[in-house]
């Protein structure tokens, strides 16, 4: 046996390493992961924003959003939030998480009613990355 390193896996290389984790998890509950992307765009299409998360185990998952100094302060962030919920409780969800860092949007996500679960210091020996949730019962 052997460990190979690399940054630039192949598509079926990472696919069959989640497919392997989720197989095993499957033997404790069904694995039910439905991917959940939503764009923010202008008349022409152009993407201005997005928001890419992922539902599971009752659960959404968000994991990158974004919304360009075009769309900024307009309420488009607040929008796209909102929405994932919306989409995340018709699929069954019954809580919501996030993470964020100190530079970013802490802030926002409390507005929405996020709190904070936990914290971690030390990337780059000056940030520190929150992890906040919200519970939709």
């Amino acid at each position: 046996m052997k460990i190979v390193v690399t940054d630039k896996p192949s598509v079926q290389d990472e696919e069959f390493v989640i497919a392997g984790l989720w197989k095993h998890n499957s033997q404790f509950d069904e694995v039910d992961i439905k991917p959940l992307f939503l764009t923010l765009r202008d008349e022409q299409n152009h993407i201005l924003g997005g928001l890419v998360a992922r539902t599971w185990w009752q659960g959404l998952e968000v994991q990158y959003l974004w919304v360009g100094e075009a769309a900024r302060g307009l309420g488009k962030g607040r929008e796209l939030m909102l929405k994932a919920e919306e989409v995340a409780k018709e699929r069954g969800c019954q809580m919501a998480y996030v993470d964020t860092f100190d530079f970013q949007a802490r802030g926002f996500y409390e507005k929405l009613g996020y709190s904070v679960y936990g914290s971690l210091g030390g990337y780059l020996g000056k940030h520190t990355r929150f992890y906040l949730h919200k519970s939709f019962s």
